[in-house]
């Protein structure tokens, strides 16, 4: 938990310091929002006829079986941040966060823990250390390796040996797919649903271990779409970490790296990793994965590494 409220603290800082509007606490309220078929994008809110816009209290949206022409309905969970102004002018950074059902609620986390993602990102904008900004939680499913495993990176590899965690039969590749229904399909929904800032410098792609890779392949493919990346506890050895897969992950994620389309310039990425039960495995994934961003232009402020001894 400890390093969860760390990681969550450090990366949620990526999106840089300005100073937060002064607001009343509340606590978050919860809120329903059923999904249809499809999802409308609007690009002239009635809201915005109304002439005095009300600062919100902060609060979570729930989207039940949100609808995709790529991948599987799934469920999306909004957390507005307190002091947000539903019209008015006021543009908004979002974060795009994977395993949605483990951000906020300890109920619906698959792990039984929760991160406490919106606690942190409260406490962090009434202390003026992130702008007010807009987390969107999208739930896994039961496709979740299929879908955050970095395509690309595994079609480099040979798989045909099997693996323990995947069985012995070629692994089903959805990360493309599931990029395609973020980009476009849950984000305009999202810029045409809130007031948000929609460039890459204020769009970002946050996630843990294999929703770890799958942040980073998100910045690598849409350069234009994420400006940021975090890898919380990234699982670079992309299956088992004693596996083949494990033994060919780091030459091929950095080979596909060559070819791709970040940009230290104007991205900034973040990974982490612990030393114990599954992170024991990272240290020596991230430390070949780091000498190769600093042999590619990446400063220790661009592509960002961290190891949390202990935890």
């Amino acid at each position: 938990m400890l390093y969860r409220f760390m990681t969550a603290t450090a990366t949620l800082a990526l999106l840089g310091a300005c100073t937060a509007p002064e607001t009343q606490k509340t606590e978050p309220v919860q809120m329903s929002e059923s999904a249809s078929d499809t999802h409308e994008i609007k690009t002239e809110p009635e809201a915005q006829m109304v002439p005095s816009p009300s600062r919100l209290n902060a609060q979570l949206i729930e989207i039940e079986a949100f609808k995709s022409a790529h991948v599987q309905p799934r469920n999306i969970t909004i957390w507005l941040p307190d002091g947000y102004l539903p019209y008015g002018g006021e543009r908004y950074p979002v974060i795009y966060a994977h395993d949605g059902q483990n951000l906020f609620q300890p109920g619906y986390s698959y792990g039984g823990v929760e991160w406490g993602l919106d606690e942190t990102a409260e406490r962090m904008m009434r202390a003026g250390d992130l702008p007010p900004a807009i987390i969107v939680g999208i739930w896994n499913t039961d496709k979740r390796w299929s879908e955050y495993a970095p395509q690309k990176v595994l079609e480099r590899i040979d798989t045909s040996g099997g693996s323990t965690w995947l069985g012995d039969d070629e692994p089903e590749l959805l990360g493309d797919t599931y990029l395609k229904f973020i980009t476009e399909e849950l984000k305009p929904y999202i810029d045409s649903t809130y007031e948000t800032a929609s460039d890459a410098q204020n769009t970002m792609s946050m996630g843990s271990s294999m929703g770890g890779l799958i942040s980073l392949y998100a910045a690598a493919e849409y350069p234009e779409t994420f400006g940021r990346a975090a890898a919380v506890s990234i699982h670079w050895p992309l299956a088992e970490p004693d596996g083949a897969i494990a033994a060919q992950a780091d030459a091929a994620m950095q080979a596909y790296l060559s070819e791709a389309k970040l940009n230290p310039q104007t991205q900034r990425l973040w990974f982490d990793n612990g030393t114990e039960t599954l992170d024991q495995f990272y240290p020596p994934h991230a430390a070949a994965m780091e000498a190769w961003f600093r042999a590619n232009g990446w400063g220790d402020t661009q592509a960002i590494f961290k190891t949390y001894e202990g935890t």
